[in-house]
């Protein structure tokens, strides 16, 4: 009987936090441990599955409703922008791990925890779901004071913070992994890939 894959998913209410960026770089950082397939349900904008397209990145490639090929030992989701909270709800039932990014501003952590707050309604699974934190600068503590700001109110956010590099920006430019941009801080912005990678799986 073959195994199923271990699931990642990713979905925000907002745009602009690094959820396609997130995806494609946590996909090829699985890439590395076992076979990867990666499902972009925006179908509008196709940001995540464009991007490993394009760079013919070490990912399978699938779109929503398809067959997942024997042998994808983790598959991620980038599920479509602002879903809607029956859609999240679902998709922490299907999911082994469903991932939030959140900016760390007042405004989006704020709006996080709203969501996270009416979800419960929804029957939702939030052993499942977990806040993290994307775009915080390199230098200082915004990033790590937002996180314990979330936990602080009973939320589970990952410890690794996904800090601002320009390296993700070029490595989408690029068609590559973040490891692979042509930036002297790719390294930087790949350490933090790893280490989430880490905790999801």
């Amino acid at each position: 009987m073959t195994a199923k894959p271990h699931v990642v998913a990713f979905t925000s209410l907002k745009g602009g936090v690094g959820k396609s960026t997130l995806a494609v770089n946590i996909a090829g950082a699985l890439s590395l441990k076992g076979k990867t397939a990666l499902i972009d349900a925006d179908a509008a904008i196709q940001t995540s599955s464009g991007w490993a397209t394009r760079g013919k990145l070490p990912i399978t490639v699938l779109k929503e409703g398809e067959a997942i090929p024997t042998g994808i030992r983790y598959l991620v989701v980038d599920t479509e922008g602002r879903p809607a909270l029956e859609d999240i709800a679902a998709l922490t039932h299907s999911a082994d791990v469903v991932l939030i990014p959140t900016a760390p501003n007042s405004v989006e952590v704020e709006a996080t925890a709203r969501l996270l707050q009416q979800l419960p309604a929804t029957n939702a699974n939030l052993d499942r779901v977990y806040i993290v934190i994307t775009k915080a600068q390199p230098v200082g503590t915004i990033g790590q004071s937002a996180r314990d700001e979330l936990r602080s109110v009973g939320l589970q956010v990952c410890e690794t913070v996904i800090r601002r590099y320009t390296a993700h920006e070029r490595a989408h430019e690029q068609g590559v992994l973040v490891k692979d941009a042509a930036d002297p801080r790719s390294e930087n912005a790949w350490a933090d890939v790893l280490g989430l990678t880490l905790e999801v799986c």
